[in-house]
């Protein structure tokens, strides 16, 4: 049987753009009514345009995820806005803090590790611990954290190898993700809530510094010829099959399913 997610409400943060905005038209095509929560606003109202002309409505509202104050706004909004809230999608996220590429020891790597760990795990509990009494209070809720493959160790695609690499803190923030996923699904089992993390694999986006809209040239063209040697399927992942898995894991056709974290990335990390 299909999902199916009539009825159903979605909050997905850094649904503005990229793998979040393919969750969100994902969601929306399965029946959800979906707020983005993002801090480009911009992108927030446009991903809305979108979800609507899918019949479904739209909700855009902005968040900081590093701001407490922010996030339980933000969770208001959207409770007031739809009533209720089905899903949570903890997808915002960040690589690493613009100009700071951790690509040598002399780096200030430390205002890297902090501000990429406040928003790709402390941004991750804020959100949750918002919603979460919420969930319980319905005795009902879907929670998919977005992780990495780089949280179960190093991938050769591009990280520096060698000491260099310890300025890197990306794959330690998915791991803390994988890690925080297992541990609160244990704890909240008891009220009917699912909670699961997704691995994506190679994907065009701006999380990649890569224009979505430009599929096309060399630049594309080494990507997916890098994918050829990576990637056992031999191509890159794409936002559409990303957002499928986070549908199908917000749906009850995964009730059973929790605590895990599911690798979508062509075979490249078989764990």
């Amino acid at each position: 049987m299909l999902a199916n997610l009539t009825d159903r409400t979605a909050l997905v943060t850094g649904g503005g753009q990229g793998i979040g905005r393919g969750i969100v038209l994902e969601l929306a095509e399965l029946g959800a009514d979906v707020a983005i929560a993002d801090l480009n606003d911009e992108g927030a109202l446009a991903v809305v345009a979108e979800v609507e002309t899918l019949g479904r409505k739209g909700l855009a509202v902005h968040v900081d995820v590093t701001d407490r104050a922010s996030v339980e706004k933000a969770v208001a909004d959207v409770i007031t806005g739809f009533d209720h809230i089905d899903i949570l999608v903890n997808n915002a996220g960040i690589g690493r803090v613009p100009g700071k590429a951790g690509s040598n020891l002399t780096d200030d790597w430390e205002e890297n590790w902090n501000t990429v760990l406040d928003i790709n795990v402390q941004g991750v509990m804020r959100c949750t611990k918002a919603v979460l009494p919420h969930f319980i209070e319905r005795n009902y809720g879907k929670i998919i954290n977005t992780a990495s493959g780089a949280g179960r160790g190093p991938i050769w695609w591009g990280p520096a190898k060698g000491p260099a690499s310890m300025a890197n803190p990306y794959g330690p923030s998915k791991a803390a993700v994988i890690n925080y996923t297992q541990n609160l699904a244990a704890s909240v089992a008891a009220h009917n809530i699912n909670v699961n993390a997704i691995c994506p694999g190679q994907v065009w986006t701006e999380f990649q510094g890569m224009d979505p809209a430009n599929a096309t040239g060399e630049a594309y063209e080494n990507f997916v010829e890098k994918s050829k040697d990576v990637i056992p399927l031999g191509r890159p992942q794409t936002v559409d099959e990303i957002g499928k898995l986070v549908a199908f894991l917000a749906s009850d056709n995964a009730s059973s399913i929790t605590g895990q974290s599911i690798h979508i990335d062509g075979g490249q990390r078989m764990v």
